[in-house]
């Protein structure tokens, strides 16, 4: 990190996920939060008084009326991501994210990430990198050889409930761990569960699911995506000649040798900093290196189109779906909370008991 205060507005931190942006911004000894982006008005004050923010919004229009941030942290619902990333690369803005999933359709993601390339700007995305730790420290542990040649990968518990929404962060990790893009798709869905229907008129094909399938990756494997299960606590896994690599929700486990051993790498003996600093700290980074940021806008377009070819591959009796899709209308709408938020949709609707409070 450089020794500047990077100028940061954050639109929708009064909301479930964006306080915790709020909160890791206010905290950082880098950062300045010039902006609170806002409409939930009944709340949106005891959000800026907590964390020093002087200046609320109504809109993102309003703030780039006024003022042009370095960084713009965007924890909207999905519908309005699009709108949100491209005003803000247009507008000269240095580093954004946005939360997962990245958009409805792919054709909005496209614009979204090739906006931001165009503009120059470094385009994050989710947090996938960092919901397991070392995720990016085992990746590069991986394709240093320590397993040797990959031979295979899995989903376990394949993609209970949302094939997009929180699918997207094990479709990420498969494409980081294994260094690999996903090239063809065999899809298999399960109808959605209760109460994950939109709240408007939509096409049922396009509505978020459980699924499941086979991945064909560019290194010529295969990853195989099992029936969803809550039984399995294995995320993801990643097999070669020489070991294997878990992701459990109870910590990495990796394999290594004939002996099959468990093995600690140094790396995993250095202390981490939590899931919203590091996803923060990855904007002010790219803005250093004049980079692209790591668990980009580009990641979560690769994800959405992913599971777009495994529900279209299921409605096509399993046929296989090269990628890219070629269709580029298409997309998987997700349940109404992540869709319009929980001051349109209900906070109860997807299991909290009201709207957020101050940490």
């Amino acid at each position: 990190m450089s020794n500047q205060k990077y100028r940061v507005a954050v639109v929708g931190g009064a909301g479930t996920w964006g306080r915790h942006y709020l909160r890791a911004y206010a905290e950082h000894p880098d950062c300045q939060i010039v902006a609170l982006v806002d409409q939930a008005r009944d709340r949106r004050q005891t959000f800026a008084d907590r964390y020093g923010v002087e200046v609320i919004f109504d809109t993102i229009s309003d703030l780039l009326a006024n003022d042009l941030p370095d960084i713009v942290s965007i924890i909207l619902p999905v519908s309005h991501n699009p709108e949100a990333v491209v005003a803000c690369a247009e507008a000269g803005v240095k580093a954004i994210s946005c939360e997962k999933p990245i958009a409805v359709t792919l054709s909005q993601a496209d614009e979204m990430v090739s906006t931001c390339r165009e503009h120059g700007v470094a385009f994050g995305c989710g947090t996938g990198y960092w919901d397991g730790p070392y995720l990016s420290e085992i990746a590069e542990w991986i394709q240093a050889g320590n397993i040797g040649r990959l031979t295979g990968a899995e989903i376990p518990a394949g993609l209970p409930r949302e094939v997009s929404g929180g699918g997207c962060v094990q479709l990420t990790m498969i494409r980081l761990l294994t260094g690999m893009e996903v090239s063809w798709v065999e899809g298999w869905t399960l109808p959605p569960e209760s109460g994950w229907m939109p709240t408007t008129e939509i096409d049922n094909q396009q509505i978020d699911c459980p699924a499941y399938g086979r991945l064909g990756l560019s290194g010529e494997i295969v990853c195989q995506v099992s029936e969803p299960s809550t039984n399995d606590s294995c995320r993801v896994s990643v097999r070669g000649g020489n070991g294997q690599v878990q992701i459990t929700s109870s910590g990495p486990v990796l394999i290594q040798g004939n002996g099959a051993s468990v093995v600690k790498p140094e790396f995993m003996d250095t202390p981490q900093p939590g899931v919203f600093v590091s996803a923060i700290e990855r904007l002010m980074r790219a803005i250093d290196m004049g980079s692209e940021a790591v668990c980009s806008g580009h990641d979560y377009r690769q994800a959405l189109e992913i599971a777009v070819a495994l529900k279209k591959s299921a409605q096509a009796n399993h046929q296989r779906v090269p990628l890219p899709v070629e269709d580029r209308s298409l997309g998987v709408v997700p349940h109404p909370y992540r869709l319009k938020g929980g001051d349109v949709a209900g906070w109860q609707s997807i299991g909290y008991t009201g709207p957020p409070q101050i940490d």
